[in-house]
């Protein structure tokens, strides 16, 4: 490779001197368009099937508990086992930090 090639390369460095640290696979995303734009974004890859970019995304909503979030702010029916296993979840996390907070003392 020759000494211009070199500094052309898109690893090297960009204009202003900093290295270049983007993959290969990392695109840019457009700006959407719409009223508000949203913090979850899933850009599929470099043929990557669309029925696993959809995957992901249902699992970054899982993480960042978007639905879960909208359930509770809006009236949203809640049935009698799932109210009793949420209840029993918070009782759990409870305890467990309780005894955590005696073990450390």
């Amino acid at each position: 490779m020759s000494n211009r090639n070199y500094r052309n390369h898109r690893n090297y460095k960009n204009h202003r001197g900093r290295p270049n640290n983007r993959n290969r696979t990392e695109r840019r995303v457009p700006l959407s368009v719409g009223k508000r734009s949203s913090n979850l974004t899933v850009v599929p890859r470099r043929n990557e099937p669309i029925e696993r970019a959809i995957k992901r995304f249902i699992k970054k909503c899982k993480k960042m508990k978007i639905i879960e979030l909208y359930r509770e702010r809006t009236d949203y029916y809640e049935k009698p086992s799932v109210a009793r296993r949420k209840k029993a979840i918070r009782r759990k996390r409870a305890i467990q930090k309780a005894n955590k907070a005696n073990a450390n003392r």
